[in-house]
């Protein structure tokens, strides 16, 4: 029993030898290397900034005939006859519809009689004028005699005075009636509806038989692509698609560089075709102070009628940097509450908080306007245990414009 004893101790001291050491072991390669964490600079990945370049912008629009005139009425009737429908191309002066209006034309009548009727009257004023002149001279010439009593002559001459009333009142009065005749003729004219330039239907509001109202709308026979909520319109709607525009509004940091005949390209969402080169025309020259854009119109040539109005299309600019610029990754620039800086490496190795000042940010790189010369060494993603005045070893990554 002795003997089983001691072999039980001797195998329980071999165990906890073989247990220890191990262990011991473990403990002091982990201190060592503890010790060379806290010896050793952490690398980081560093970048010198690229010379800010040319970048896109592409926003969003709609396109929008470059002429575009929706077609009221100017007289009132019932349509007699409608010459075209939508769809159809027409040209400057063409007819339309045709508005057939009784009522106008009666009055048209009744005018022109009216008219005669004035000519006529002016007529018996002028005859009495000459009367009165002629009565007024040979009292005159009685007077100058003495033969005729002054209450005579006076008499005499304020006829021909009220002769003159009268004749002018008359003229008057065939001016006026001449007026109505001339716009009664106006409005038989607008029972022809025409086409105010060379362009196509994109909208037809009535039918052969539709009760017409000048000036008022009437209701959609068929909702043209502009039509957003399909409500009561003008007879047609006639638009210019030779050629078309759209309407974008340019962020203030790249408002700048915005002038007229900056090229653009234009792509159709939803359909894989060559870009089509369009050319700014105009801006608003003004911000709008809810958005901080600038209204920019843009032309885009369509003479092969490819583009329609009402597509939903990019246009992308070609924005040049203005004044001098740095480009780095958007991982390095660090947002707290000590502002906008970035993490530089200097000498000895040394890590320096650089304050810089933000431009145009394309998302995975951003524009520095100030703060950077171009020859620092930037760290490209710089982590929260990184410190002022520390030491590291800068190591260049494989990609350094970083994205």
């Amino acid at each position: 029993m002795v003997a089983a004893g001691m072999a039980a101790l001797g195998l329980f001291v071999v165990l906890l030898i073989l247990g220890i050491v191990p262990r011991l072991r473990s403990g002091r390669e982990l201190a060592a290397a503890a010790r060379k964490v806290q010896t050793t600079p952490p690398n980081v990945y560093v970048v010198r900034p690229e010379a800010a370049a040319e970048a896109e912008l592409s926003l969003a629009a709609t396109t929008q005939a470059i002429q575009d005139a929706v077609i009221y009425a100017r007289t009132s009737g019932y349509v007699s006859r409608r010459h075209v429908d939508i769809g159809d191309r027409v040209t400057a002066g063409q007819l339309l519809a045709e508005i057939d209006s009784p009522e106008i034309a009666q009055q048209l009548r009744q005018t022109q009689a009216d008219l005669q009727q004035s000519e006529k009257t002016l007529d018996l004023q002028k005859a009495s004028l000459e009367l009165a002149r002629t009565t007024l001279a040979r009292y005159q010439a009685a007077d100058a005699e003495g033969a005729v009593a002054k209450q005579a002559l006076d008499q005499s001459a304020a006829a021909h005075r009220t002769a003159q009333a009268s004749v002018a009142a008359a003229e008057a009065n065939v001016e006026s009636n001449r007026a109505n005749v001339q716009r009664f003729r106006e409005l038989t004219s607008f029972q022809r509806v025409v086409a105010p330039f060379n362009g196509t239907v994109i909208q037809r509001n009535v039918d052969v038989g539709t009760l017409i109202t000048a000036g008022s709308p009437t209701n959609n026979t068929a909702v043209a692509p502009t039509s957003v909520t399909g409500a009561a319109n003008g007879l047609f709607e006639i638009a210019q698609v030779d050629a078309l525009r759209v309407f974008v509004n340019v962020p203030q940091a790249y408002a700048p560089n915005v002038k007229g005949g900056l090229p653009v390209s234009v792509v159709v969402r939803g359909q894989i075709m060559k870009p089509v080169t369009a050319t700014v025309t105009r801006t608003a020259s003004a911000f709008d102070p809810g958005t901080r854009t600038l209204l920019t119109q843009v032309d885009i040539p369509n003479a092969g009628h490819h583009l329609l109005p009402g597509m939903f299309v990019y246009v992308t600019f070609k924005i040049g940097p203005s004044g001098t610029r740095w480009r780095v990754p958007a991982t390095a620039v660090i947002f707290n509450a000590q502002g906008t800086r970035v993490v530089t490496v200097g000498a000895g190795n040394k890590l320096h908080f650089q304050d810089v000042v933000l431009g145009r940010d394309f998302g995975t790189a951003i524009d520095v306007q100030g703060g950077l010369q171009g020859d620092e060494l930037v760290v490209k993603q710089p982590t929260v245990s990184l410190q002022e005045g520390q030491a590291v070893t800068p190591v260049a990554p494989a990609n350094p414009a970083g994205g």
